[in-house]
């Protein structure tokens, strides 16, 4: 296919864009994960009570605060136009950095780090950069893994790689139940992702879904904070890292189970429906040392 520069591609950075941490960003995205269900558990107000006495990100919130450049909008240079509606959201890796401060306004950078020619689909990897306006303080790094089906064939295969394990054999470590509500994507989608395949049902039966399915973010976030449960409830901070690969869909008000193995400072997670028996989302977090494992 012509129109492929990879050279001008690579490397490439979007126009910056500003976001205001808000109480209500920080509510919102916690309730949009799943957090109080149970409206009388008190460590839960942390993230979603503004009067609480410690109140908080948490650290994947990350995931809203980017993305809300409209990729399908803008033109890269040295890369073919392509049809938004052939984005498929692939992975997902979140490196944190510092607490993302309520009452702050943080500047997200994105920018292309690579393509994969995949034949007849092509990989495109995105990194968004997120940095307290006030200070200049990294605070997350996000790098995203779009499978845009119907180009390719430039040849380059790419040199990020982004290693996913796969589930050990041996028993799990741990596991948690996780019950997402039949109407969680009205919810999650007012944390900035607002295509209408979540929602209405003439929208997701064109994307091949009979009925509107569940943000794949909103998964990653609902195992963020399984892992969060299980392992470090002393403090959110204590996740360095969590990377995702995004296997099949889910429909809101199905039940996820997360199935966990700790190696070290490194949880390995295999996420899937109760319903339906679907691994949904495998991947891995890697903890700080002082994590209570």
């Amino acid at each position: 296919m012509s129109g492929w520069d990879i050279k001008k591609a690579i490397g490439h950075k979007f126009k910056p864009y500003e976001v205001n941490v808000t109480n209500s960003e920080l509510i919102l995205y916690a309730l949009g994960i799943g957090f109080q269900q149970d409206p009388l558990y008190k460590p839960h107000y942390n993230f979603t009570y503004e009067n609480a006495e410690d109140f908080k990100a948490f650290p994947t919130v990350a995931v809203v605060l980017a993305h809300r450049g409209d990729l399908a909008a803008m033109s890269i240079p040295g890369v073919p136009e392509f049809n938004p509606m052939m984005l498929l959201h692939g992975e997902e890796k979140v490196e944190v950095y510092a607490p993302i401060e309520v009452d702050t306004t943080v500047v997200c950078q994105e920018s292309v780090i690579d393509l994969q020619d995949k034949g007849k689909a092509t990989v495109l990897v995105i990194e968004t950069a997120i940095n307290d306006k006030e200070s200049g303080k990294l605070c997350a790094k996000i790098v995203t893994n779009l499978f845009v089906r119907g180009i390719g064939g430039f040849g380059h295969k790419g040199t990020t790689k982004n290693h996913i394990p796969e589930a050990p054999k041996t028993p799990v470590h741990a596991s948690r139940v996780e019950k997402t509500t039949p109407n969680q994507a009205f919810i999650y989608r007012l944390c900035g992702d607002r295509n209408p395949l979540h929602v209405d049902p003439q929208m997701s039966e064109m994307g091949g879904f009979k009925v509107p399915i569940l943000h794949g973010l909103c998964t990653y976030g609902i195992t963020a904070r399984a892992v969060y449960e299980q392992f470090h409830k002393e403090d959110p901070m204590l996740l360095e890292q969590i990377s995702g690969r995004f296997t099949s869909h889910v429909f809101p008000g199905e039940t996820l189970i997360v199935d966990m193995w700790k190696e070290g400072n490194q949880v390995i997670f295999s996420t899937k429906t109760k319903e339906r028996g679907l691994i949904v989302l495998k991947g891995s977090c890697k903890l700080r040392g002082q994590a209570k494992m």
